[in-house]
């Protein structure tokens, strides 16, 4: 109702004119809630969204499109409530503080990967975690979060060739994807930890086989890096 629409704008201005004080524009303010309501959202929805995609920009020093982008993500595909996105950015923050992945990595690989770790059982934690062991081997946000995607769908879906190599290595692919169902991050770390007890070439054949040779690098290093202390 025109009633709706004129409380949105108000709050939305006064949102806007807090934010000027982190050094964002009214202007930006005003286009992202233009941004969060041409998805459908309105009221308190979004209002969080606006809010919290704005905290994200500014804590991590990104465009606030990207940080839309993000929280977009967060709510439609992970389903986070918009009550609860303060605590998860709260989340992006202290990973950004505690480890080598930072907020532009996190908003990069969120949009590429979420689907996947969701559809898998996975969560935003889930995919932090996997995103900072592919960075601690130097490897960027964008071909991080790829690599995550597709290395995911080969374990979940291996080839005959793969499935008979590593089972001729004692390593039970299917079985171990099926007893970790809907635990996106055990699966990962139960493939990495079965592989490490192989000798290296062992080791970095089976890798190859099951992921492919564009993959093997990064695969290699996420599998290596999940499983340290």
């Amino acid at each position: 109702t025109n009633a709706d629409a004129t409380k949105a704008l108000k709050d939305v201005q006064l949102l806007a004119n807090e934010f000027t004080k982190y050094g964002v524009a009214v202007a930006d303010t005003m286009k992202m809630a233009a941004d969060v309501a041409a998805t459908g959202k309105t009221g308190a929805d979004l209002m969080a969204q606006v809010q919290n995609a704005t905290k994200l920009a500014v804590l991590g020093g990104i465009d606030q499109q990207k940080s839309l982008d993000t929280i977009i993500s967060l709510t439609s595909t992970f389903g986070i409530a918009a009550g609860d996105l303060a605590t998860n950015i709260d989340f992006l923050n202290a990973v950004e503080n505690q480890t080598i992945l930072n907020i532009d990595d996190l908003t990069t690989a969120i949009p590429k990967a979420a689907p996947v770790i969701k559809q898998l059982g996975g969560n935003v934690q889930d995919l932090a975690f996997f995103m900072t062991a592919m960075r601690e081997g130097g490897i960027d946000a964008a071909q991080g979060a790829n690599a995550i995607k597709s290395a995911l769908a080969s374990m979940i879906n291996p080839t005959k060739a793969a499935k008979d190599m590593l089972a001729g290595f004692g390593i039970d692919v299917v079985g171990l994807v099926n007893a970790d169902k809907g635990n996106v991050k055990k699966m990962v770390l139960d493939l990495a930890s079965a592989l490490n007890t192989l000798d290296p070439l062992n080791r970095a054949q089976a890798i190859e086989k099951m992921f492919g040779k564009f993959q093997f690098a990064r695969v290699s290093t996420l599998f290596q890096n999940v499983i340290k202390q």
